[in-house]
């Protein structure tokens, strides 16, 4: 018997098995039922076993046949899984990926370079959408979300890490000229400050005192805003000093239009992944969006200590 026709016999035992009976195997493969039944017999004479009864109606696996029949199973499922991981790696990336992003982060890094991803594949398709809360990956059909802040679990997910988002704090050149540049915490209380509302009031500052312990401070603010596109705003606007994050601020700072303020004094350092089901086979189109994500993020000004 040749390799071809072995690997035949054990797809058809496999396909009996299933299906419990040779014409219904018969029918699933568009063979007749005697040649079904021709290749079980050649199968059971090569192994010298009995792999099923047939004093039933519905073929019952014997002892030696439920044993191949898991080994055969499990070989063929991991032949199966590298041929459909080879043949994915020819192919051009095509298809919907559908994301869901961190609103900033993800209009400002993200989303741009996913723009220039599709005009290099064009058989490839974006679904975007701007949220900051967990992802449901099954009811919500999404296949891959970039989230800022520590995971929650990630039981059946893959989670890459791509950097660290480190926050600053800033304020515009002409206000520091006009007011100075504060050194401490009962400095920054003499300053216009700008912060955020959250679900128990202002959002506190996690700010380094000079001993190196940690301080959490609550800002008493004049101007509380909803996000750090404000924030970056009002600051560049000269409305006084505020926290952002650091690739948020790095063009702005590179240009000298802000000044970081109280350098190394801010606590605040959260990771920022991107998370797409586990799945045994990476599709062309998802391998490309998460390259793009990851060159993205590399690109902006994200730490990780870690790497």
């Amino acid at each position: 018997m040749s390799k071809n026709e072995r690997t035949g016999s054990i797809r058809i035992f496999l396909a009996v098995c299933s299906a419990r009976s040779f014409a219904a195997a018969a029918a699933q493969l568009h063979l007749s039922p005697s040649a079904v039944a021709k290749a079980i017999a050649r199968l059971e004479a090569r192994l010298g076993v009995r792999l099923l009864e047939r004093t039933t109606r519905r073929r019952q696996l014997t002892q030696e046949g439920e044993r191949y029949f898991s080994i055969c199973r499990a070989a063929l499922d991991e032949i199966d899984r590298v041929e459909v991981e080879l043949a994915a790696t020819r192919t051009e990336p095509s298809g919907l990926v559908r994301i869901s992003l961190p609103p900033l982060f993800g209009m400002s890094v993200i989303a741009p370079a996913l723009f220039a991803l599709a005009d290099i594949y064009p058989l490839l398709s974006f679904d975007m959408t701007l949220k900051g809360e967990k992802v449901d990956f099954l009811t919500q059909q999404v296949d891959l979300a970039v989230r800022i802040g520590h995971l929650p679990d990630t039981s059946g997910l893959t989670a890459h890490r791509l950097g660290t988002q480190t926050i600053v704090l800033c304020a515009s050149s002409g206000y520091l000229d006009r007011h100075g540049a504060p050194q401490s915490i009962s400095d920054l209380a003499a300053h216009r400050l700008a912060a955020t509302s959250g679900e128990k009031g202002v959002v506190p500052w996690s700010i380094v005192r000079p001993d190196g312990g940690v301080e959490t401070w609550t800002p008493p603010a004049r101007l509380l805003l909803d996000g750090s596109a404000l924030t970056l705003a009002a600051i560049k606007a000269g409305r006084g000093i505020g926290l952002l994050p650091q690739w948020l601020a790095a063009p702005e700072l590179a240009s000298g239009a802000l000044k970081q303020v109280m350098a190394g004094r801010i606590e605040s350092a959260l990771p920022i992944h991107v998370v797409w089901p586990s799945a045994p086979v990476m599709l062309p189109r998802l391998r490309v969006t998460i390259d793009a994500i990851v060159t993205a993020t590399r690109h902006a000004v994200i730490s990780d200590t870690a790497q």
